[in-house]
C-alpha cells in the first residue's frame, strides 16, 4: 500500500473519530413534478414515502419538499389523476442534506371505467419508441462504474460493443467511433473525455461530474428526427439544478485525484448554481508503481439557473478540461511504431439556454453556445540522446451554434414539434510528417537465393519452424539500399464551414397505438449536401404490460473536420449515412421487472476510410480519406432489468450480431467482419444492499471507541452497505494478420489477403464494488472500493509487432483497485 493510500484511509479514520458518537435524526427531499410532454408543472401531485406513511402534495408550481425523513434509502412514489404513477427506488436520505428529485409524469388515457394503479418504476425518454433506456440519478450512484464514469456505465446495455478497457468509446450495432451524439442540457458535446483521439467520442477518463447528472436517455437506434448529424446513437444527459434552499459542499478524494463540488441559491432563491473542480494526482501512484507514463488532467463544470418568472428561465452551462501525458520508453504500437509521444489537449463546451413555458400546451428551448477541442501531439524517436520528431499535430476544431426546439400538444392525442439548428464550424489544422523510408538489407551469411526465399516466411516463428538453420544467419545484416515510401507532408490549413438543419415531427395516439413520424433536413454548402431523412416509429400496446415497437429511418452524419477538410483528400467527401430498422417486444413481468427483445438491421454508406487502405502499396500512409466505405449489421438483443425496489437489483443483457464491411479494394466484391464485430456479448450486473443502521448491535459498535480504527476496512459494516458486481463476456475482436518482410525488416499487411481474417481470444472480466455510507450529525461520508478485473485475466488488446520479426501481445487492464472517498458537509 502506497503512502497516498494510507493517507486516504487515515483521513477517513480521523473524520469518523470526530463524529462517531453523534447521529443526525433526518434529512429531506425536494424537487419538481412536470408533464413529460409539455414540461408544465403539475400542482397537486401526491408524493408518497409508503414505508414511512408520509407524503405531501406539490404546490402551484409543481414543487414539493418533505422534511424530517430518517436517514436511509426509500422508494418515492408520485401519483396524479390522469397520469401514470411513477416510483423512484433507492433514494438515499443524508444527514442534514436535501436530496434533489425531479419526476416526469406520462399522461394516461383511460378506456371507459378502466383504472390502472400499478406504479411504473421504469422511466422512458420522450419519443423513445425502440432501443431506449433511461437511467436515473440513483442507478448511476449505485453502479460499479457509473459512480465515476457515466459513459462507461452505458456499456451495460446489449447494444454496445466495448472496444478496449482503455476507452469508454460508444460503439453501437456495427457502427464505429465518433457516431454517438452527446447532448448535455440541450448543448452538443463533441467528446466529453480526457485524452480523446481525433474523430472519436471516447477516452479513458470522462470529464462530466456524475453528481450533476439527473438522468440519462440513451437511444441505441431508431431515434426521432429531433436528433441529428450522428448515424448510430444518442446519449441525452439531463443535469440537475443546484439547491435553491441551502449552501452545500462536497469533497472527493480518490486514486484518480481530488475534487470538490459546491451548490446553493442566489438572489433570494430566484436562482441556483452548482460547480465542481477536479484534478488528478495519478502521477504519484504511477511513479510509485514503477511506470513511466504520467497522465495529468483537470476539469471543471458549472451550471447556473435563473428563474425570470414561473414560466421562463435562463440556464448557463460550462464544462471543460485539459490533459497532458508524456510517453517515453513505453511501447505504443498505434503510433507508427514510435515509443515516445508528448500529448497536450484541452476542450470546453459552454452555452446559454432560454426555456419558456409559453403555453399550457407546450414549451420552447433556445440555446446559443460554443464548443472547442484541441489536440497537440509530437511523436519522436530518441537518437543520440536527441529527440527526433517525425510527426507533429496541433489541431483545433470548434463550433459556434444556435439551436431552437418547440413542442406543442394540440390535444391529448396529437402533438407536434419542430426545431432548427445552425452551426459555424472552424478548424485550424497544423500537421507535419517527415519523409518515411525503409531500408533494404543484405544478409552476408546467406546466398542471394536464400535471401529471396526469406519472403516465403511470414514471421520469425514461421522461419524458425521451417528453416531453423537460418536463425543464426539472419542476425548478420547490412543496409544495401534506401527506399522512399512516403514523401511526407506539411499541412497548414484553416477555415470555416456552415451547417444548417431543421426537423418536424408529429406524435399521434389512437387507442392502443402510438405513432411518431417526421423528417430531418440537413444542409452543408461545402459539399453541396441537401438531404431529407424520414423517420418513423410506432408502438402497439397488446396489454397494459406488453408492447410491440417498430421504428425505421435514415441518419446522416457530417465527417469530422479533420477528415472532412483534410487538404490531402483527392475530392470533397460526401456525408455518410445509415438506414436502420428495428422491431421489438417490451414486457413487464412485474412492476419492477422489465424485459425487452429486439431485432435490428442496419446498413451504412459513404463511410470515410483512409485512402491507404485501398492501395496495393503495403507501407504507404497519410494519403487522406475516401468516402467508399459500406457496411451492414443485424442482430438480436435481450435485456432484463430488476429495479432496486427492495434489497437487490440487477440487469442481464445478451446480444448476438453480425457486422460486416464491404471490401473496398477495387478487385474485391465480398464482405469481411467489421473492426468491432464481436458477435456474442453477455453482461450481468447485480447489487445487494444491507441497512446495518437498522440493527441495534451495529449502533452499539458504532458508538464504541474501537469503531474508528476498524471502520476503514473495505468489508467492515457501515450504516448502509452496497455490494455490486459487473461481469462482461464477449467474443474476440477481428484483426488482419500481418506478415514480416525480412528484406526490409518490416511488418506489413498483404493487399491480397482477407481483411480481419483472425480474431483475438474472448473477453471476460468481473468487477466488484463495495460502497459504504456513513451518516453523522455534520457530515456524510461515502466510500467505495471498485476492484476491476478481479480475477486478473489477460484480456487481449492487440499484437505488438517488433522489428526483429517477433511479436508479443499487449493486454487490457489487469486487476485494478479504484478507491474513493466522498465527504458531504
Amino acid at each position: 500500500m502506497t503512502k497516498y493510500s494510507r493517507f486516504l484511509l487515515q483521513t477517513l479514520m480521523i473524520l469518523l473519530t470526530m463524529n462517531n458518537t453523534i447521529y443526525a435524526e433526518s434529512g429531506s427531499i425536494f424537487g419538481e413534478i412536470v408533464d413529460i410532454d409539455t414540461h408544465q408543472p403539475l400542482p397537486g401531485a401526491d408524493i408518497i414515502i409508503k414505508s414511512l406513511n408520509k407524503g405531501v402534495g406539490a404546490d402551484n408550481n409543481g414543487f414539493f419538499q418533505i422534511n424530517n425523513i430518517p436517514v436511509g434509502s426509500y422508494t418515492i412514489t408520485v401519483s396524479m389523476i390522469g397520469y401514470s404513477k411513477v416510483s423512484r427506488t433507492n433514494v438515499n436520505i443524508y444527514s442534514n442534506r436535501q436530496t434533489p428529485l425531479k419526476f416526469y409524469l406520462f399522461p394516461q388515457v383511460l378506456k371507459g371505467n378502466e383504472v390502472i394503479v400499478q406504479s411504473n418504476y421504469f422511466g422512458k425518454a420522450k419519443d423513445g419508441i425502440v432501443s431506449t433506456q433511461t437511467i436515473d440519478r440513483e442507478e448511476i450512484r449505485s453502479d460499479p462504474v457509473g459512480i465515476y464514469d457515466v459513459q462507461m456505465m452505458i456499456h451495460n446495455l446489449p447494444s454496445l460493443v466495448t472496444a478496449t478497457d482503455q476507452s469508454n468509446e460508444i460503439i453501437v450495432r456495427g457502427g464505429g467511433p465518433g457516431e454517438n451524439l452527446f447532448i448535455m442540457d440541450h448543448l452538443e458535446i463533441p467528446n466529453p473525455n480526457h485524452f480523446g483521439d481525433v474523430a472519436t467520442g471516447g477516452g479513458p477518463v470522462n470529464i462530466l461530474n456524475t453528481e450533476f447528472v439527473e438522468r440519462i436517455d440513451f437511444f441505441a437506434g431508431g431515434f426521432s428526427s429531433r436528433y441529428g448529424d450522428k448515424q448510430s446513437s444518442v446519449m441525452d444527459i439531463k443535469l440537475r439544478e443546484g439547491n435553491y434552499n441551502n449552501f452545500e459542499l462536497d469533497a472527493e478524494l480518490s486514486m484518480a485525484g481530488f475534487g470538490f463540488l459546491t451548490e446553493g441559491p442566489f438572489l433570494n432563491g430566484k436562482g441556483s448554481f452548482i460547480s465542481s473542480y477536479r484534478k488528478s494526482f495519478l502521477k504519484y501512484f504511477i511513479k510509485s508503481a514503477g511506470l513511466i507514463s504520467v497522465p495529468e488532467y483537470w476539469n471543471t463544470q458549472h451550471k447556473i439557473t435563473y428563474n425570470i418568472n414561473d414560466k421562463n428561465k435562463l440556464i448557463f452551462n460550462f464544462v471543460g478540461g485539459s490533459d497532458e501525458v508524456n510517453i517515453e520508453g513505453e511501447d505504443r504500437p498505434e503510433l507508427k511504431g514510435a515509443e515516445n509521444v508528448n500529448y497536450l489537449g484541452y476542450q470546453y463546451t459552454t452555452g446559454l439556454t432560454y426555456k419558456s413555458l409559453f403555453s399550457s400546451k407546450g414549451y420552447s428551448l433556445i440555446s446559443i453556445g460554443k464548443t472547442i477541442s484541441n489536440w497537440n501531439a509530437n511523436a519522436y524517436e530518441i537518437d543520440n540522446n536527441k529527440n527526433n520528431i517525425f510527426f507533429q499535430r496541433d489541431n483545433t476544431e470548434s463550433d459556434i451554434f444556435l439551436k431552437a426546439d418547440l413542442v406543442y400538444k394540440l390535444n391529448s392525442k396529437l402533438e407536434f414539434s419542430f426545431g432548427i439548428n445552425g452551426k459555424y464550424g472552424q478548424y485550424d489544422m497544423l500537421e507535419s510528417l517527415k519523409p518515411d523510408t525503409v531500408f533494404q538489407y543484405n544478409y552476408s551469411d546467406l546466398e542471394n537465393m536464400d535471401m529471396i526465399s526469406l519472403l516465403n516466411y511470414n514471421s520469425y516463428y514461421d522461419l524458425a519452424s521451417n528453416r531453423p538453420e537460418y536463425i543464426d544467419k539472419i542476425n548478420n545484416y547490412e543496409i544495401s539500399d534506401t527506399i522512399l515510401i512516403n514523401s511526407g507532408f506539411e499541412n497548414d490549413n484553416n477555415g470555416g464551414i456552415e451547417k444548417y438543419a431543421g426537423y418536424f415531427q408529429l406524435k399521434y395516439i389512437w387507442k392502443s397505438l402510438t405513432f411518431t413520424g417526421g423528417f430531418r433536413y440537413d444542409n452543408v454548402p461545402y459539399n453541396n449536401t441537401s438531404k431529407i431523412a424520414p423517420r418513423f416509429g410506432t408502438s402497439l400496446s397488446l396489454s397494459p404490460i406488453t408492447k410491440i415497437n417498430i421504428a425505421f429511418g435514415r441518419y446522416y452524419q457530417t465527417p469530422y473536420y479533420w477528415i472532412f477538410m483534410n487538404p490531402i483528400n483527392d475530392s470533397i467527401l460526401k456525408h455518410s449515412f445509415s438506414e436502420q430498422a428495428v422491431i421489438g417486444l417490451e414486457h413487464y413481468f412485474d412492476n419492477d421487472i422489465k424485459m425487452s427483445l429486439e431485432f435490428y438491421k442496419k446498413e451504412y454508406f459513404n463511410r470515410p476510410i483512409p485512402k491507404s487502405n485501398i492501395t496495393p502499396e503495403p507501407y504507404d500512409n497519410f494519403l487522406g480519406f475516401v468516402d467508399v466505405g459500406e457496411g451492414r449489421s443485424e442482430g438480436i438483443e435481450l435485456f432484463l432489468q430488476k429495479k432496486f425496489t427492495d434489497k437487490w437489483h440487477g440487469t442481464f443483457s445478451f446480444s448476438h450480431s453480425v457486422s460486416e464491411t464491404k471490401d473496398y479494394r477495387s478487385d474485391k466484391n465480398n464482405y469481411f467482419p467489421s473492426d468491432y464485430d464481436r458477435r456474442n456479448g453477455l453482461t450481468v450486473v447485480g447489487g445487494y444492499k444491507i441497512k446495518f443502521r437498522e440493527f441495534n448491535w451495529y449502533n452499539d459498535i458504532k458508538e464504541s471507541a474501537i469503531f474508528p480504527f476498524i471502520a476503514w476496512f473495505p468489508i467492515m459494516f457501515s450504516d448502509n452497505l452496497e455490494i455490486s458486481f459487473r461481469y462482461r463476456y464477449s467474443d474476440g475482436l477481428p484483426y488482419t494478420s500481418k506478415k514480416y518482410n525480412y528484406l526490409v525488416r518490416k511488418w506489413y499487411i498483404d493487399s491480397n489477403q482477407d481483411i480481419n481474417n483472425d480474431r483475438s481470444n474472448y473477453y471476460s472480466r468481473l468487477d466488484l464494488m463495495i460502497l459504504r455510507r456513513f451518516n453523522f450529525k455534520n457530515i456524510n461520508i461515502t466510500t467505495f472500493l471498485d476492484i476491476q478485473n478481479i480475477f486478473n485475466r489477460d484480456n487481449e488488446w492487440e499484437k505488438v509487432y517488433l522489428e526483429d520479426g517477433t511479436y508479443t501481445m499487449s493486454y487490457q487492464y489487469k486487476q485494478t483497485p479504484i478507491m474513493g472517498l466522498i465527504i458531504e458537509f
